[in-house]
């Protein structure tokens, strides 16, 4: 593959007045990593008017190496996206590789929308635990309360569908856009039951639990959403995809090839995306994605002792607990969709971060994939092998 082939592009220019007082320093290289900071940048922060998170400065000499050793492993492996990492509640390194838009040379940006994919269901599992917490259902609560007719039901409970060991599969996916009633009903027409107990990632668990949701409040799965996650944590970066994907703020996801970062722009049919009702049509920018799950964590959206009952403390095993791959100090999240890969993971007392999301999703065979380069930074900040060894 050609690496590198969007590197000069991609350089960020740095502001003047840092080189002039940073010029004198022996760590220069990793202190001018911690302040660097992109004309593009800041014009969509003026585009937007959002107050992005800032490092904090002055950084430390062992930041700024950190921060140094984490820049050169993203160049090497010829990473393409954004990226924000925080270390004891200290802001490190935030920055953006290669192009949203490689027709018009616009660079990546953390301030850009991109597709987060299946990390939403954990946005669908937090509203679920709100109506846990309003007394409308309880995680034991059948699945034939709701949908008596699917096979299973009465052995099924809301702990089952959030863990995706239901035994439930879909058989068929729309072909032409849907309403969210007509998504649920089709799933019902369209399923089947066959190993319960038994963990298969099967996106119809979150779809029927979409369907409860809808049940339960009167209310669109839109509407509700936005009404009892994204106000109340002051998200200003999410939305649904369908309603940015036109924005110059929003990124353009790319198929790329042994040759091309970015062979072929991607686009997704309004059939997809109103499919993935309550499993992933949602846009964020890593700074949104970051501040989601430290507000989360924090206990500000729900207690935490009901929170962690189901993002439990598992050891050093990663099972799938409702949107989230539970660690013994830490959760881990990813999704992928058109070719838009998020990727986070964060320490559960929030005090440390990594939160990355590209638009063009590594091909392993030419690549190293977001998720390895995840662990490796993880890993790199907290001083251990926890999550890439092996």
């Amino acid at each position: 593959m050609r690496k590198g082939r969007h590197q000069k592009k991609r350089s960020f220019r740095l502001i003047p007045l840092v080189i002039f007082l940073l010029s004198g320093c022996a760590l220069s290289t990793g202190i001018l990593l911690g302040w660097q900071l992109s004309k593009e940048d800041q014009t969509f922060s003026s585009i937007s008017g959002i107050q992005t998170p800032k490092l904090s400065t002055p950084l430390t000499p062992e930041e700024q190496q950190l921060s140094a050793k984490i820049d050169q492993l993203l160049q090497k492996a010829d990473y393409i996206g954004s990226i924000y990492v925080r270390k004891n509640n200290r802001v490190i390194f935030e920055k953006g590789y290669g192009y949203a838009n490689e027709q018009k040379h616009l660079p990546n940006s953390p301030a850009l929308y991109y597709q987060i994919g299946s990390i939403q269901k954990a946005m669908t599992a937090l509203l679920i635990l709100k109506q846990v917490e309003q007394g409308n259902l309880t995680l034991e609560t059948k699945l034939a309360d709701f949908y008596p007719k699917i096979p299973g039901s009465q052995k099924i409970t809301i702990k089952d569908l959030l863990y995706m060991r239901s035994g439930l599969h879909r058989t068929a996916s729309p072909d032409k856009p849907m309403s969210d009633n007509e998504v649920i009903r089709f799933a019902l027409a369209h399923l089947k039951f066959t190993d319960y107990h038994t963990y298969h990632y099967e996106p119809l668990n979150f779809t029927l639990l979409t369907g409860i949701l809808l049940k339960l409040t009167n209310q669109p799965y839109e509407t509700l959403l936005k009404k009892e996650l994204i106000q109340p944590l002051q998200l200003k970066q999410t939305n649904f995809y369908e309603q940015i994907k036109n924005s110059p703020q929003h990124a353009i996801s790319y198929q790329m090839s042994a040759k091309n970062d970015y062979w072929k722009a991607l686009s997704e049919t309004e059939t997809d995306i109103r499919n993935e009702l309550g499993t992933g049509n949602i846009s964020m920018s890593v700074y949104d994605l970051d501040a989601f799950f430290t507000k989360v964590l924090s206990g500000k959206l729900i207690p935490k002792d009901l929170l962690f009952s189901l993002w439990q403390d598992n050891g050093t095993k990663h099972p799938y607990n409702g949107g989230v791959y539970s660690g013994n100090n830490y959760l881990l999240a990813q999704g992928n969709i058109n070719r838009f890969h998020a990727v986070l993971a964060m320490k559960k007392n929030t005090s440390d971060a990594v939160v990355m999301e590209s638009n063009v999703q590594a091909d392993k065979k030419f690549k190293t994939p977001a998720t390895d380069l995840r662990n490796k930074i993880y890993d790199l900040i907290e001083g251990s092998n926890q999550l890439s060894k092996g």
